[in-house]
């Protein structure tokens, strides 16, 4: 069994004396995971929404010409795929694709700076237990980009980007047709949709609990990439090797990073409220900041269309921007927790490996030697 105090300290120790690693933590908060918040939207109902103001010539006075066209353009593209959803099925459908690709694209450039850092943390702390010595950011860069990034965002993608693809494709396709199927009032379509929803739910709870598990895996998965630079095959084999010959070990140091991790949120929280006189002086050099960018936008669109429209646009871009640097504190916080985490799980990795260099099990038997 290895020694957990010692993990944790040994961890808490390379936290505070690896200054390097805080930048590198700091990339990995930002660029750790795609977060995305719940909306709620309204549908039909069977409710025709009528405006007494679109017909041309019939604008109240306190409307200006960029409303006006606004709501044209409202009238004439939204309104109609709210009131007849059916006719319009195309257009959903490239809407869908858009918003695949535009992740698609997001999710791409995350990866190409997630897992570099990542790969750098754990070769720049399995590099520092081995030999004492640290390295700059750009040394510990270029111990992560190589081609074990690459590999370890394959195995990632094995042991977490399918079960969540599966998870997103039966959620998002059942949820899908029942949405059809009550646009068209088919009853009994409904009533089997919604059995069939309450079955993908089921299905999610356990493939999430199976993800869960893979994520454990992950930890031996990505050091056999990372530390031995070993191909997928191997890792996966070698990894679930040591996971078998040390589970209880494993299995109690994800318990106590769980732990960890909980204890972590609710100090979040708290530094939450306790920050909030860092957030208020960010604002202003937040706005300097976003306003370029969004200004940038908001020019080039209202050369090309309405300006209350290139003005949405403007936001949407600098919103990101400003956010960012309003809640640069929380990031950095984030980014100390992940250097921690992740350099806790390297040490025990590292144990759980000199633990397994033992003896042969039946060592060889001496020469027999004959009396002539």
């Amino acid at each position: 069994m290895i020694d957990f105090g010692k993990i944790l300290k040994r961890a808490w120790h390379i936290l505070w004396n690896y200054r390097t690693l805080w930048i590198l933590g700091f990339l990995l908060a930002l660029f750790g995971g795609m977060y995305s918040g719940s909306s709620a939207g309204s549908g039909n109902n069977g409710i025709r929404y009528n405006y007494t103001y679109n017909v041309p010539g019939n604008w109240p006075p306190s409307l200006n010409q960029d409303v006006q066209q606004l709501d044209r353009w409202f009238q004439s593209n939204i309104v109609p795929l709210a009131e007849q959803p059916l006719q319009h099925i195309g257009t959903f459908v490239l809407i869908g694709l858009g918003f695949f690709f535009l992740i698609l694209i997001i999710s791409v450039i995350v990866a190409f700076i997630r897992y570099p850092a990542f790969t750098a943390v754990l070769r720049m702390v399995d590099g520092y237990e081995a030999t004492g010595e640290k390295v700059g950011f750009r040394a510990g860069w270029k111990l992560g980009w190589n081609k074990r990034a690459f590999r370890v965002w394959w195995v990632d993608f094995l042991i977490q980007g399918i079960p969540g693809l599966i998870i997103a494709v039966l959620i998002s396709s059942t949820v899908a047709n029942l949405v059809i199927q009550a646009i068209r009032n088919n009853s009994v379509a409904i009533v089997v949709g919604a059995i069939l929803l309450g079955l993908a739910v089921l299905l999610t709870l356990v493939i999430a609990l199976v993800a869960v598990f893979l994520r454990l895996l992950g930890q031996f998965y990505w050091r056999k990439v990372a530390l031995e630079d070993k191909g997928t095959r191997a890792a996966l084999s070698e990894g679930w090797t040591m996971f078998k010959q040390n589970w209880k070990s494993a299995l109690l140091m994800w318990l106590i990073m769980v732990g960890i991790k909980i204890g972590f949120g609710i100090a979040m929280f708290l530094a939450t409220f306790l920050l909030i006189p860092a957030f208020i002086v960010l604002l202003i050099p937040a706005a300097i900041v976003a306003i370029i960018p969004g200004l940038v936008v908001f020019g080039i669109a209202s050369l090309f269309g309405n300006v209350i429209i290139a003005a949405v646009l403007g936001i949407i871009v600098a919103a990101p921007f400003f956010i960012l640097i309003v809640a640069a504190p929380l990031t950095f916080l984030d980014g100390l927790y992940q250097v921690y985490d992740s350099s806790a799980w390297t040490l025990a990795y590292r144990e759980m490996k000199a633990l397994n260099v033992v003896a042969p099990a039946n060592p060889p038997l001496p020469p027999v030697t004959t009396e002539s």
